[in-house]
């Protein structure tokens, strides 16, 4: 084994405890390995800091735009944690996990574009294909659990898959293209072992999103009409969905798909309700938030039952008020704008494509916290999409 793949081994050993199996957490006969997975996580992340430390240090690079916003964002909202809640430690395991699995992200896309993309997807992939073994062999889950005893299969509850199938569908594409120059028998593989994983759930939020990424992945990726999916085009749809849904409850203009194909109601499983209710808090403090979800004293939307906002910008805006939403759109934009200067390549399609069925799901669940980190993922490949079609890094257009 040659010195490259030693230090790929040494990243996928930093990157797997962030992507600890969910019913860990669950079932007491794990309690054991989900401590095991949070000390690992707290070593990898010590060795993380280290490792961006000296890569500022040594070739003299800052910390990118996006992560600099991403922190400002996860900022305001551990102000509001802060002033509100006394659960300092839901904080800081919440902050530090974002934050160190972006830099190592971005540590890697810096050495490395392809082998950051590896080192997202190999670990991902076994944890999906055990999932998908276990939801064949139980297909009710592995064991309920939480407040309202949801069932769990290894990798969570079935809106808690989504976040992670969807975008591992355009991440096994993107390795796949780059280390094989084409979506090889295996890319095509895992992602109908995703998409199977999802339709074995029928989480709405997860069909929505897959919706996306199979229209894209097997009728446009490399193909003439892929220039349609673009950072544009994905920002309309995010933000066409918030306010046409979300903010104006124009649902009954889809009845049929909403009732007929995802077997909801119009209220969207008393979401209507919430979204009301997070509108009032945030209207009565517009500009510090309520702090984390986590904390599980904030978030009494409905009849002290509901715990998020199932919407990812008013989940934002009760979290972290109007400061952390703006750092959050900011963010994005960052990313989009590179996405936007490649538009025309492949990747950035692809990438695109990506955050195009995140911004469909996002309409009805916020995916902010540890589920969502392929998402994180997805906003620093498109902010480092140049590096990616290079294949070496290179600084991203207009960065400093």
């Amino acid at each position: 084994m040659g010195s490259k793949q030693l230090r790929q081994w040494l990243y996928y050993l930093l990157i797997i405890p962030y992507f600890k199996p969910a019913v860990f957490g669950v079932m007491e006969e794990t309690a054991w390995l989900e401590t095991a997975f949070d000390l690992w996580r707290l070593a990898a992340a010590a060795v993380i800091c280290v490792l961006y430390l000296r890569q500022m240090i040594r070739f003299r690079r800052r910390p990118s735009s996006v992560l600099i916003l991403l922190a400002v964002y996860l900022g305001f909202v551990a102000v509001g944690t802060l002033v509100r809640e006394d659960n300092l430690w839901a904080l800081i395991n919440y902050v530090m996990t974002i934050v160190t699995f972006c830099m190592l992200l971005e540590v890697r896309l810096r050495e490395d574009p392809a082998m950051a993309v590896d080192m997202l997807v190999m670990p991902m992939t076994v944890l999906i294909l055990a999932n998908f073994v276990l939801e064949c062999i139980f297909p009710r889950g592995l064991t309920t659990g939480g407040t309202y005893g949801y069932s769990y299969n290894l990798l969570g509850i079935d809106n808690m898959l989504s976040p992670m199938l969807v975008p591992y569908m355009f991440l096994v594409t993107l390795r796949s293209s780059m280390l094989h120059g084409r979506v090889n028998w295996f890319a095509y593989l895992m992602i109908f072992v995703a998409a199977e994983s999802l339709l074995l759930v029928w989480a709405a939020t997860g069909m929505m999103g897959m919706l996306v990424a199979l229209i894209f992945l097997l009728f446009f990726y490399e193909r003439k009409g892929q220039f349609l999916f673009n950072f544009l085009t994905a920002s309309l749809a995010g933000a066409g969905l918030f306010f046409s849904i979300v903010m104006f409850r124009l649902q009954n203009l889809f009845e049929f798909f909403i009732t007929g194909v995802l077997h909801k109601g119009l209220s969207f499983t008393g979401r209507t309700d919430i979204w009301d209710r997070a509108v009032f808090l945030f209207e009565r403090s517009p500009f510090l938030g309520y702090g984390i979800a986590q904390s599980g004293k904030v978030y009494r939307l409905a009849k002290h039952k509901y715990y998020h906002a199932h919407n990812v910008f008013l989940e934002i805006l009760v979290e972290g008020g109007l400061g952390a939403l703006i750092a959050y759109l900011f963010m994005l934009e960052r990313a989009g704008r590179q996405l936007m200067i490649h538009r025309k390549h492949p990747y950035a399609c692809l990438i695109s494509a990506g955050l195009m069925a995140v911004m469909v799901m996002t309409a009805m669940e916020p995916y902010l916290d540890q589920n969502g980190l392929l998402i994180y993922a997805l906003i620093f490949l498109g902010h480092y999409v140049g590096s990616l079609i290079r294949g070496e890094y290179v600084p991203p257009l207009g960065a400093k």
